[in-house]
């Protein structure tokens, strides 16, 4: 990744200023990765979800593996593959059958530890959702996964039990305002298994955090 991709408008001399959203988020996202774990971050349109996420794992490169996919459409597993196929720079022509497909992606992401940051998020629907489970669910690959969105996201994933306790931590952003630059009201929640594939659930535990989104200055 690099720092034209974390914010949508150019502004020249910005920077990024520190919010307690922005630090949960760092903690989250690294006690994600390290787990091998998914987690989802998800709130309205412009609260600074990306440039948070983007922000910090910027800091976990080179050491970590970063590799970033966004969805502008409704896709299905099919487009998840091409698109997972592309992050991967993997060479030569996509495999046409679904099996094959999912053979190379499979010994592709059991090369090395990675992580994915999916954005828009809230374009996916159970299928596609499904199908990152699936990967991540496989013993040999070395996953962590990130999925960014809006409310979308969050019903989905709720919706669906296979899904929802396998996400290892939710963060809701909500809109800064003046009042809370210091102070607000959300909370990350952690929850679902110990990111070990095919292990027990662990018992739930919520860790209400006070933050806020991030801005630039």
């Amino acid at each position: 990744m690099t720092a034209s991709t974390y914010q949508y408008v150019d502004l020249p001399d910005a920077s990024v200023v520190t919010t307690r959203a922005l630090l949960t988020a760092r903690e989250n996202i690294t006690d994600t990765v390290a787990a091998r774990a998914m987690m989802c971050i998800h709130g309205g349109a412009g609260f600074g979800k990306t440039l948070a996420v983007n922000t910090c794992l910027h800091a976990l490169e080179p050491g970590e593996d970063v590799r970033k996919i966004t969805f502008r459409a409704r896709p299905t597993a099919r487009a998840v593959r091409y698109e997972l196929f592309t992050a991967l720079d993997l060479a030569g022509e996509p495999p046409r059958h679904p099996s094959e497909f999912d053979r190379l992606l499979k010994t592709a992401l059991a090369e090395r530890p990675r992580t994915f940051l999916v954005d828009e998020a809230q374009w996916l629907n159970g299928e596609a959702f499904e199908y990152f489970r699936y990967l991540w669910d496989e013993p040999s690959t070395q996953l962590a996964i990130i999925f960014v969105g809006g409310e979308g996201c969050h019903t989905v994933l709720r919706r669906e039990p296979m899904l929802s306790l396998r996400i290892f931590i939710w963060q809701h952003f909500t809109r800064l305002t003046p009042t809370r630059s210091s102070t607000s009201s959300l909370c990350s929640t952690r929850s679902g298994p110990m990111p070990t594939p095919m292990t027990s659930p662990s018992p739930t535990a919520t860790q209400p955090t006070a933050t806020s989104a991030p801005g630039l200055s």
